[in-house]
């Protein structure tokens, strides 16, 4: 079994609304401000002093709405019937392969914003991992971002895990799924079974 499949559409509004906030609460709330007190005082310095805070502004919307139906597009998971590999990335590509045997916990989150739009991340950590953020906390190994069914792709993911006993990463233990296994000690325990009854 092999399915791929990329973030919901809706990812892109979500991008649009931070990149929204970021301009109103990070530049707009004081740079209006301080402009029109620029133009209030001389009507030159206005000028400058909108061109050379404007510009830029708009030369980073127009960048960040360059990129985020780029990132979009970018995004793939493929979930194969040994791993799960995440890639994407528009200027600095990524790729993260993760074996279901080393997956230990699936969280899932989501912001306000998200949960307005239907869509949660999927965070995947994995056995031996030794990912840190800035904040000191850990980090998963994959992130599946943009998803719209993220409680149907979770059992998803945890019935393939199911289906493969946990390793570390250190661990050198031969890993069969389970179910095999079980297969294998049923297949003794009739052969047991024969040999006792016919003796």
């Amino acid at each position: 079994m092999t399915e791929e499949f990329g973030a919901d559409s809706k990812l892109k509004g979500i991008y649009q609304v931070y990149l929204s906030i970021i301009i109103v609460f990070g530049f707009l709330c004081w740079l209006v401000p301080v402009v029109a007190f620029a133009f209030l005082y001389d009507i030159w310095l206005g000028t400058i002093a909108a061109l050379s805070s404007f510009v830029p502004l708009l030369v980073v919307i127009a960048i960040a709405l360059y990129w985020i139906p780029r990132f979009h597009s970018s995004i793939k998971y493929v979930l194969d019937d040994d791993d799960i590999t995440v890639t994407r990335g528009v200027w600095w590509k990524t790729k993260s392969v993760v074996p279901y045997n080393r997956i230990t916990n699936i969280n899932i989150y989501q912001g306000p914003i998200s949960r307005r739009f239907g869509l949660a991340k999927l965070a995947i950590q994995t056995a031996g991992f030794s990912g840190v953020s800035s904040s000191g906390h850990k980090t998963a190994e994959a992130e599946l971002i943009g998803i719209r069914n993220f409680e149907e792709m979770k059992d998803t993911i945890i019935g393939m895990v199911k289906g493969i006993k946990p390793q570390a990463v250190e661990a050198e233990a031969e890993t069969r799924p389970i179910r095999n296994l079980n297969d294998q000690i049923l297949e003794e325990l009739r052969r047991i079974r024969k040999a006792v009854e016919k003796s």
